[in-house]
């Protein structure tokens, strides 16, 4: 399976609707999405040191933000939209 770099995947995920999260972390940096001003269940939490997301983290950031792995990993490279994500959510009545 891929790996992805954590540190683009958190800056990607910030650019299609993600948000730091109000409740800070000493060790990981919570971000959660937003839509329509409301917050919605898809949250999750990156590690400061900026690993890269092997295979378990691409799993487990993939089920707390409502997305399949192979979903997930177009979310992160940016070939999945903000809207599409949103259609996803809304499909899956996540949202």
């Amino acid at each position: 399976m891929k790996v992805l770099d954590g540190q683009k995947t958190y800056r990607n995920m910030l650019s299609k609707g993600f948000t730091d999260a109000e409740n800070k972390s000493n060790d990981h940096k919570r971000i959660e999405f937003w839509h329509q001003g409301k917050l919605s269940r898809a949250r999750t939490k990156f590690s400061h040191n900026n690993q890269d997301l092997d295979t378990y983290l691409i799993g487990q950031i993939s089920k707390q933000i409502g997305l399949t792995k192979p979903e997930f990993i177009e979310f992160a490279e940016c070939t999945l939209s903000q809207g599409d994500y949103v259609t996803l959510l809304s499909n899956r009545s996540l949202l």
